[in-house]
């Protein structure tokens, strides 16, 4: 069972969250509550849960502070933040404090299990690579040992996240080559740092090509056999092989999946921005939120498949509807600004003649 703790200052939702769900079916346990951070700290370090679910704006300590001492004294604890409040500011502290997910009230019990599922699946993965590192690494204790004496802190899971996202299979081996480089040569020589290494980069295309829905068929040997990695390591040369193979199998599949989902997705995203564009509050968030991905992701996906980020390809729908608006109708400028979403008539003015290359009223006349 995984351990579920929640935190939320308004007791009617509270409850509604923690009656409204049948925990156990879903594999959880709901293990406390609480209604302020003050008052939860003490009992999650005493419950230990391996979720907790917390408002941001609460009395007394709010949700990020709360966060920020969990994940102190408790870093296994995975984070799941609820917030009215659709700010960056609040998701871009939360990625900082290592928060798992981040999740706009009002929230139903389909999206809030759904959100949990996705964090439970990551905990049965570490859980998982914990055990099959000690199955198939008796001197794993060697490692923490290795490692307290190096300058190594392991892969850096950003830099092979983002490669995994926007690299190519023609480039695993300069990105390889490149990592190595990076890590030192005192530390790759090392047999034990390359397990390490290896291991570790293993999980991170496992945890990828999980989040992406990759179905990992017998192609993919490499991907599906985990035994494989010590006779691989024997060498810096056989390692580098290695990795560049499951590199390029790992990004082959991500193809695989991105010609398959991710076109119909990204028109679905399109449609929705399409129908939106006007609201002045509109933002990356709302899109992502609609089509049920994290905000991340879904610029990561939306950028790989337009070529283009969400805000440019929003800015420019924006400015086709004003073209048209100036061209086929009388509305004033302050009018046909905040019909394509723009409240501040100034901005919008300058918006439009950097992306035209004339001001609107320019535009109009001519």
């Amino acid at each position: 069972m995984i351990k579920v703790f929640l935190v939320e200052d308004e007791a009617i939702l509270r409850r509604g969250i923690r009656d409204g769900i049948r925990w156990e079916e879903h594999g959880f346990e709901f293990v406390g509550e609480a209604g302020d951070g003050e008052y939860a700290y003490p009992l999650i370090l005493k419950a230990e849960p391996d979720i907790l679910i917390t408002d941001v704006r609460m009395p007394f300590m709010d949700g990020l502070e709360l966060s920020r001492l969990v994940k102190k004294e408790l870093p296994r604890t995975k984070i799941v933040i609820l917030s009215g409040y659709d700010e960056f500011s609040y998701a871009k502290t939360g990625i900082e404090i290592g928060v798992s997910d981040y999740l706009l009230k009002p929230i139903t019990a389909e999206k809030l299990i759904q959100a949990l599922r996705k964090v439970a699946d990551q905990i049965r993965d570490e859980r998982e690579k914990q055990r099959l590192l000690e199955r198939y690494f008796a001197s794993y204790e060697k490692y923490t040992e290795f490692l307290d004496r190096t300058d190594y802190s392991g892969a850096d899971r950003k830099l092979v996240g983002n490669f995994l996202k926007l690299g190519s299979a023609e480039e695993s081996q300069v990105f390889v080559d490149e990592f190595f480089d990076a890590t030192g040569e005192n530390n790759y020589q090392s047999l034990l740092l390359r397990q390490y290494i290896v291991m570790d980069i293993f999980y991170c295309i496992q945890e990828f090509l999980k989040e992406i829905g990759a179905d990992i068929g017998q192609k993919q040997d490499l991907l599906n056999d985990i035994g494989r990695i010590p006779g691989a390591v024997n060498t810096v040369e056989t390692t580098k092989r290695y990795l560049t193979a499951i590199f390029v199998q790992a990004l082959e599949s991500r193809d695989q999946v991105s010609s398959n989902r991710y076109g119909s997705l990204i028109e679905d995203a399109k449609a929705y921005i399409g129908e939106h564009f006007a609201s002045s509050d509109f933002s990356l968030n709302t899109v992502a939120g609609y089509i049920g991905v994290s905000p991340s992701y879904f610029s990561s996906i939306f950028k790989q498949e337009t070529g283009q980020s969400f805000i440019n390809y929003l800015t420019k729908v924006r400015m086709d509807k004003a073209c048209e608006l100036l061209r086929c109708t009388t509305l004033r400028i302050v009018d046909v600004g905040e019909r394509v979403g723009y409240s501040d008539s100034h901005y919008f003015s300058a918006t439009f003649k950097k992306v035209i290359g004339k001001t609107p009223k320019e535009y109009k006349n001519s």
